[in-house]
């Protein structure tokens, strides 16, 4: 496996090389490291980590401009190629699409099948983030050069995972239906709720009427029409309290904003958090949300948060971004608002302060994730992909 990020504490990659593991194969990350404090190789639950060292500064700028400049897949395709000579790999799967170039020339010179496992549209996600419209970002980044680079590299894997249904339809131009699986983001029961609960942060946040957001801060994450929202519900009730759980390039303006509308007193940003906090987290709200704007991104993907939030009894209000929607129109676990509404979202809200309401969604919410939204029966359809490789 090759992965453009640090290791751990990806949870879609973690669930992968145990489910890959356990199912009998012999699996080897290989991925940056910044932090040097860890073990350039380690063995993990059953896996291989291989860390390739680098300066935290370059590494943040070279990922940017992964298809500006060729240091960035110089750089892992060096410290690759020797690890897959090493191992005699018999496949390689790539994690999202960045460094899939890299491993469709280390495949193809070996002669062994690639798979692309792409986590999100990047090209419509790209085109999102807060670096893309900044200087130099918004001169050095083309979104057209990486819809190009998805068009040529993703029909020459041998195989293509995604995360939804949705993202399937706009490769089907390109790649066979049977080439492509639908891997989804969803939730490692028994790892989650293993987590030990924080009474502290449970009483902090549950004796309000919390509504609670985990995950990044950037644009298209929608948390401006939250902290809008949060302003409408501050005048009606004064238990209504916004918790922001995470980091990101527009925290500082979030927390601007927040002050400019006088609710500093009803909004808290916790900071990033380790994975091992967020079952607290959920739990001590009483309704979860993702306001992630509807874009052609958003549209194409889905968080894992959306079965943290379920699998713990949280209603969750979600704006109408179509897998989404989806989820929650079929499971009736939440209820959906516009996009970018704030005072259709506030409205909302404020039809879930009726307890019974609440808890019947989270008890279908809960229902939906062990008979069917879980790792452990998602993994049968990654399995799936190895065993029809190794039957051709």
């Amino acid at each position: 496996m090759l992965l453009d990020k640090p290791f751990p504490p990806d949870p879609r990659v973690a669930n992968e090389m145990r489910s890959l593991a356990q199912g009998g194969h012999e699996v080897h990350l290989v991925a940056p490291e910044v932090d040097r404090s860890r073990p350039l190789r380690e063995a993990w639950e059953g896996t291989t980590v291989h860390r390739l060292p680098i300066d935290r500064n370059f590494y943040k700028k070279m990922s940017a401009l992964v298809l500006r400049l060729p240091f960035y897949h110089r750089f892992f395709r060096n410290g690759f190629a020797p690890i897959v000579e090493e191992i005699q790999a018999d496949a390689i799967h790539v994690h999202d699409l960045p460094l899939l170039r890299v491993g469709l020339e280390i495949g193809n010179r070996r002669r062994i099948p690639v798979v692309t496992d792409l986590h999100e549209n990047y090209p419509a996600a790209v085109a999102l983030y807060d670096y893309a419209h900044r200087w130099p970002g918004r001169w050095l980044i083309s979104i057209d050069q990486w819809r190009r680079y998805e068009a040529e590299a993703v029909p020459r894997a041998d195989h293509v995972i995604t995360v939804v249904p949705e993202a399937n339809e706009r490769l089907l131009e390109r790649v066979p239906a049977e080439r492509i699986t639908v891997v989804s983001n969803t939730v490692n029961v028994d790892e989650f709720e293993g987590f030990d609960r924080d009474p502290a942060v449970e009483e902090e946040f549950g004796s309000r009427f919390t509504i609670g957001y985990l995950g990044g801060f950037d644009r298209h994450r929608g948390l401006e029409t939250a902290v809008d929202a949060m302003a409408k519900l501050a005048a009606q009730a004064p238990d209504y309290h916004l918790l922001l759980v995470g980091d990101g390039a527009t925290r500082r303006s979030l927390e601007e904003r927040v002050q400019a509308l006088g609710i500093a007193d009803r909004v808290s940003f916790a900071g990033w958090q380790p994975f091992r906090r967020f079952r607290s987290y959920v739990a001590s709200c009483r309704v979860c949300l993702i306001p992630h704007l509807k874009t052609e991104h958003t549209d194409t993907t889905i968080p894992h948060k959306l079965f943290h939030y379920m699998l713990l009894e949280r209603p969750v209000v979600s704006s109408n971004c179509a897998p989404l929607e989806r989820v929650l129109r079929e499971t009736e676990a939440g209820l959906v608002y516009p996009s970018g509404d704030a005072d259709a979202l506030a409205r909302v809200v404020r039809q879930l302060r009726d307890d019974d309401l609440r808890a019947g969604m989270g008890e279908r919410g809960r229902r939906a994730v062990l008979e069917r939204y879980n790792w452990k029966d998602t993994e049968a359809a990654l399995l799936g992909v190895y065993e029809s490789l190794q039957a051709t």
